[in-house]
């Protein structure tokens, strides 16, 4: 069994190394266009920030690593082709790797970047280790910052969107390395894909005590300058900075699939055992779009823990396993100084866009017990169908987000409805949680409507 990989990302490596253990004699071996092999992009804001004190702890295996597991790993090479009736693919030096089993793992690329232009020096779209290093060096230097936050005002509404995290994690990490920073965008409103606006209302509130000046509701934005960048053009108006961030969310890299005749769907489209429309030949991670638990369509989950679940289907499936990948809830967390972040499902733009009844209801509790001196508000939202299903949750507080999130996105991966929720068993200690959880009173509030 020969397997070929395309792309040394988290799934690509996740796919190799479950391979690996499920059959311990397949030739494997990984094609990654970087220098690097894997490492983790989900962290750049943070050694970014000097929160994680070098890049170079970003890296999660190295070289040897693979050597070890038997993998071989081919760096700093890019495919130029991918034969399906031969079973090989094309390499950019013109050399012929023969496949058995094929992974496209190509991950995704920047909305809206323009191949074969040159931006003008103080631009970045932070997709790689190098670009974050280079950006790092730049900050150094530098006293204004720019984030472009393309995604605010977009309105094609993909679920995988990054750039409302992208926009807030960097805006962080650059305010905290000491710069002066700006946001602009088209409209007032981050991470439209995953909140409401009353909930991103709270968030907005807190960026600008944290000092983040925020710019919306402007109708033409370019960047200004040729070889070195003088800032963005907003409406005729020149806002000036030494460093723009484009923070334009991504789609799926899947030029290579589409060029070999596999079936595209947004991104590579495939069956629940990460099968594409070519037998032998599978996709996972960023490129793949795969089921959305909560609509039946094909996405681009975005999620690094997505990634690597994939992976593993992919990696076992593409070497005689059996394993098949439910539909994604796609829970998304995130940390902004001391404010934390979390939500999965569908938005009220979602249900009114799609014409479909719903109920709702928001609750501002406590994050533990209220005679307990440290607590903090915690803002919870339940969205849900007229028949009680749980369509979407919404978290926003400077502590107990990302456990309740996560305990909700599992109550709806098992099917969970609100009057459950309402019931559901709560642990209860004064320096940790009420002895009614926000989660409860919302979803009771939510079950009130409903009757």
């Amino acid at each position: 069994m020969k397997l070929v990989i395309i792309g040394g990302g988290s799934s690509g490596s996740e796919a190799a190394l479950e391979a690996r253990k499920f059959d311990r004699n397949a030739d494997i071996t990984i094609i990654e266009r970087q220098k690097y092999p894997q490492y983790s992009l989900c962290g750049l804001p943070y050694a970014l920030s000097k929160d994680i004190n070098s890049f170079d702890n970003l890296i999660i295996f190295p070289k040897e690593f693979y050597e070890k597991q038997r993998i071989k790993l081919i760096l700093n090479r890019e495919i130029k082709e991918i034969d399906n009736q031969l079973k090989k693919v094309l390499l950019d030096d013109d050399s012929i790797i023969e496949y058995d089993s094929l992974i496209i793992a190509t991950g995704a690329i920047p909305c809206n970047y323009k191949v074969n232009y040159k931006y003008p020096e103080g631009v970045y779209f932070i997709r790689t280790l190098d670009s974050a290093k280079e950006l790092s060096n730049k900050i150094d230097s530098s006293k204004k910052a720019i984030i472009y936050a393309y995604g605010w005002g977009c309105k094609v509404g993909c679920k995988g969107c990054i750039s409302g995290r992208i926009s807030l994690e960097m805006a962080y990490a650059l305010k905290k390395r000491g710069l002066e920073v700006k946001i602009v965008s088209r409209e007032a409103r981050p991470l439209r894909q995953q909140i409401d606006l009353d909930m991103s209302e709270l968030i907005m509130e807190y960026m600008k005590e944290k000092g983040i000046t925020i710019i919306t509701d402007k109708s033409v934005i370019t960047v200004a300058g040729e070889d070195k960048v003088r800032g963005l053009m907003a409406d005729n108006e020149l806002i000036d900075a030494d460093i723009i961030i484009m923070a334009s969310g991504t789609v799926a890299n899947n030029a290579l699939a589409k060029n070999c005749g596999i079936e595209i769907l947004k991104g590579i489209k495939t069956n629940s055992k990460l099968q594409t429309s070519i037998d032998n030949i599978y996709a996972c991670g960023d490129c793949a779009s795969i089921k959305y638990h909560f609509t039946g369509e094909f996405f681009s989950s975005s999620l690094g823990t997505n990634a690597v679940r994939g992976g593993k289907v992919a990696g076992i499936n593409s070497v005689g396993g059996n394993l098949e990948l439910d539909p994604l809830v796609n829970i998304v967390v995130m940390d902004f100084f001391d404010l934390k972040i979390g939500a999965f499902g569908l938005t009220e733009d979602d249900l009114i866009k799609k014409g479909k009844e719903y109920v709702k209801a928001r609750y501002k509790g406590k994050s533990r017990a209220e005679y307990y001196s440290g607590y903090k508000d915690i803002f919870i939202k339940i969205l849900a169908s007229m028949e009680g299903d749980i369509l979407g949750f919404q978290a926003v507080g400077e502590e107990g987000v990302f456990a309740r999130t996560l305990a909700v996105g599992f109550a709806v991966q098992k099917g969970i409805r609100v009057n459950e929720l309402a019931k559901i068993e709560n642990s209860y200690s004064p320096p940790l949680s009420p002895t009614i959880d926000p989660v409860q009173i919302c979803a009771e509030l939510l079950l009130k409507k409903l009757k």
